[in-house]
Order: structure tokens, then sequence, then C-alpha cells
């Protein structure tokens, strides 16, 4: 039978896997993304088995953090937008203030150069948020100036660390780029 390995949110509640997770972290990113389990474990200080009960090889970190950050927001999305009550500019503070309390995870994935995880969650959720608001098809290419602002903001937070003063900027140029575009695309808009 086969151990569960990977990230999960209940493993990184436990004080002890994540103080042993960041230690594994620390080496990681001062050495090179290339070393074995064998010397990760060594200069971490725990033993093998350690290391495999967190990832199943050293290769498999940054992946890992990948499928967690993925399955986090995919199921926060879900439940956000199975609410039709919830306002537009409501959903994108929501979507926000889910990547701002994961800006430890964020900063790991850019630190590692893992910006295609963050440009999948963009994406989907514009994809999730032009269904949900009932908005036309080609309204998407509206959302590329939104996309590349949050994808450069969080690459941003990986070089140089967060800056809450740039998610109340970000968050306010989406409410305007959301008016904007609702007030351009109503009259094509069945009401």
């Amino acid at each position: 039978m086969q151990r569960h390995v990977g990230l999960t949110e209940k493993r990184m509640s436990n004080k002890r896997f994540r103080k042993t997770e960041e230690a594994i972290l620390k080496v990681f990113f001062e050495g090179d993304y290339y070393i074995c389990t064998k010397e990760l474990a060594k200069k971490v200080g725990v033993a093998r088995s350690t290391v495999y009960n967190h990832h199943r090889t050293a290769r498999e970190i940054l992946p890992d953090y990948e499928r967690y950050i993925l399955r986090k927001f995919r199921r926060a999305l879900r439940r956000m937008t199975k609410n039709k009550n919830v306002k537009l500019k409501s959903l994108y503070m929501k979507v926000l203030f889910l990547i701002m309390h994961e800006k430890r995870i964020f900063g790991v994935l850019m630190r590692g150069g893992r910006r295609e995880t963050l440009e999948k969650i963009v994406l989907e959720m514009r994809v999730k948020i032009v269904n949900y608001a009932k908005l036309p098809k080609n309204s998407e290419k509206m959302f590329g100036v939104y996309v590349s602002e949050v994808v450069e903001l969080v690459v941003g937070w990986g070089k140089r660390g967060f800056i809450e003063a740039e998610i109340e900027g970000l968050l306010e140029d989406i409410i305007y780029l959301t008016d904007t575009m609702r007030q351009r695309l109503a009259p094509l808009m069945d009401e």
C-alpha cells in the first residue's frame, strides 16, 4: 500500500509537517533545483523517508505545490460561483483574497519559475466569470488586461515580496474594468 504523499490543506495545517516542509524548501532553494532526494534529506537533517513522506522525489516539490494550489483554487471558485447572488466585484475580491492568503505558496511557485500555474488560475477564473456573469463569449478578450496585471503582480511578489498596497490598486483597476465592460456590453446582453 502506497503512503499518501504530497501537499494537502490538512497536512499543511500540521505545525510539525509545515516546519519540516519549510526546511525542505529552504535547502531546495538555496541549492540548485536538481538536488537528489538523498542529498536534500542530508542537508535538511532528516531521514530520506521524511522527505519521501512530503514529496515523491525532490523534483516533485514544485509540481506538488502547483497541484496543491490548483486544487484549492478550483474548489474555492466552485464554491464562490455556486451562489448566483454573489456580485461580480465580490467574486473578484474573494479570489484576490485567496491569492493573498496563499502568498507563501505563490512565492514558492514564482521562485521556482512556475509562472504558468498562475496563468492557469487566472485563465480558468476568466472563463468561469464570463459564464457566471453571462457575458458574451467574445468578452473574454477584454479580460486580457486583468490576466496580465494579476500575473505580473504575483510574479513580482516572488521577486521582491508581497506589497499590500499593490493588491488594493489592482482591485480598483479590476472593478473599473468590470464596470466599464458591463456598460459597453449592456446593450448587447439580453435582460
